[in-house]
This record gives C-alpha cells, sequence and structure tokens, in this order.
C-alpha cells in the first residue's frame, strides 16, 4: 500500500469543475469529465519522466492517492485555467485537473474553492451501460451510500486513472487515440452488486472523507 513519506504534507490532485449559476452541468456530465480530465493529464508529456510535471505527479502516486473536487465560476474559473494542468469538457461540463500538489502547499486560487455545494441535477441519468469493445471506458458510481458530487467525480477520476493502469497495451493506445472517452453510469443496487463480482477496477475508499473506510465507490469495464 502506498504510503506518505513520514513528516510531509500529504499530497492531492485537485479537480474544479465550473459550475455556473445559469445553466449548470449535469452531475454525470461533470464525474465524466474529471475522469477524463485525470487520464489526460497523467498521459501529457509533461507528466512523464523527464518532463516538467513529472516530480510532481511521482511524489503524488509514490503516496496515497487523494483527489479533491472544487467548484468555481467566472473568474475564479479564468484564473484556475492559468495554473498547470489539463482541463476536459464533456457533454457541456468542464473540469481541469490540476498538476498534484502538497495540501499545504495549496495555491490562493485553488483553496479558496468550495468543497461542496447544492447536487446538480441528472435528468438523463444512466442505470446501465455495457461497453463496447473499442469503445469508451464505462464506470459505475456506487448507488449506496449516495456521493455528494465531490466525492463521485473524485471516484470516477480515480477508476479512470486505475484502469489506464491495467488496460492491456494495445487497447490503452485505443484508448489514448479516441482522447480516453469515459461514460459514466448509476446502477441500482442489484446491478451493482453483479458488476462489482466481475469488474476489472474497483476502488476501495480509504475514508479520509465522507465513506467509511472500505467503501467501494466506484468500478471499471471496457471491452
Amino acid at each position: 500500500m502506498h504510503a506518505d513519506p513520514e513528516g510531509q504534507a500529504p499530497w492531492a490532485m485537485q479537480l474544479v469543475a465550473c459550475v455556473g449559476r445559469s445553466a449548470p452541468p449535469t452531475r454525470t456530465a461533470v464525474c465524466e469529465a474529471a475522469a477524463v480530465a485525470v487520464v489526460r493529464l497523467l498521459a501529457d508529456a509533461r507528466s512523464r519522466a523527464g518532463g516538467e510535471w513529472h516530480p510532481q505527479v511521482r511524489r503524488w502516486t509514490d503516496g496515497r492517492i487523494r483527489k479533491h473536487c472544487r467548484r468555481a465560476r467566472g473568474a475564479a474559473w479564468e484564473r484556475v485555467g492559468e495554473l498547470p494542468g489539463v482541463t476536459a469538457e464533456v457533454a457541456g461540463a468542464r473540469v481541469r485537473a490540476l498538476v498534484p500538489t502538497a495540501l499545504d502547499e495549496l495555491p490562493r486560487e485553488v483553496a479558496r474553492l468550495q468543497l461542496s455545494g447544492s447536487e446538480l441535477e441528472d435528468p438523463d441519468v444512466r442505470e446501465l451501460v455495457d461497453p463496447a469493445p473499442g469503445g469508451p471506458v464505462v464506470v459505475s458510481i456506487c448507488p449506496e451510500p449516495f456521493l455528494p458530487l465531490g466525492k463521485a467525480a473524485a471516484a470516477a477520476g480515480h477508476a479512470a486513472q486505475v484502469t489506464a493502469m491495467r488496460m492491456p497495451a494495445q487497447r490503452l493506445a485505443a484508448w489514448s487515440a479516441a482522447a480516453f472517452p469515459v461514460v459514466v453510469e448509476h446502477p441500482a443496487a442489484a446491478r451493482w452488486a453483479q458488476l462489482r463480482a466481475e469488474a476489472p477496477v474497483a476502488i476501495v475508499d480509504a475514508g479520509f472523507t465522507v465513506v467509511t473506510p472500505g467503501t467501494c465507490t466506484a468500478l471499471a469495464r471496457w471491452a
């Protein structure tokens, strides 16, 4: 198990969702954009060995993998766009994954952003999605306990990250060529139990926030 170096502050990847007062994105779209942004940042040449972001990414992946999802709008969103990171847009939702940093060294532009807020509507929530050969990765969010938006987006991002680590090289190359598309489903409890028994990726939460340790928050599948 990964562990943080003794005496050092934990590190985390900050995800920032653009949530305006008018025409906000849907909950599912934010989760999908978060997942795509995470994988795109980690696949970026700047995150790889020799890249300018690599030391920070390596320090983060060597410790406990934390992700925090915050909200921004207007000028605050514009300021976040100037920080090192990658933005993904899916179905009207925009999420920027920022290069990981120590929690006691967060840029002021990020530290002041909300970690919680009202839940977004999800009128077209998907309860059943099966992966198509060569198609998007399908991430399933747990039905119980209910995950607040930030937690669900972070879980989707973690599931996509682990998928990129475990996916066979040829399939990963195809996913990369398509810009890492992700579809998020919210299965009912019975389907969730079935999927958990067979999904190649299962995210078990360490319990730092919101849920109890050992809770499975997300699954990922592909074909």
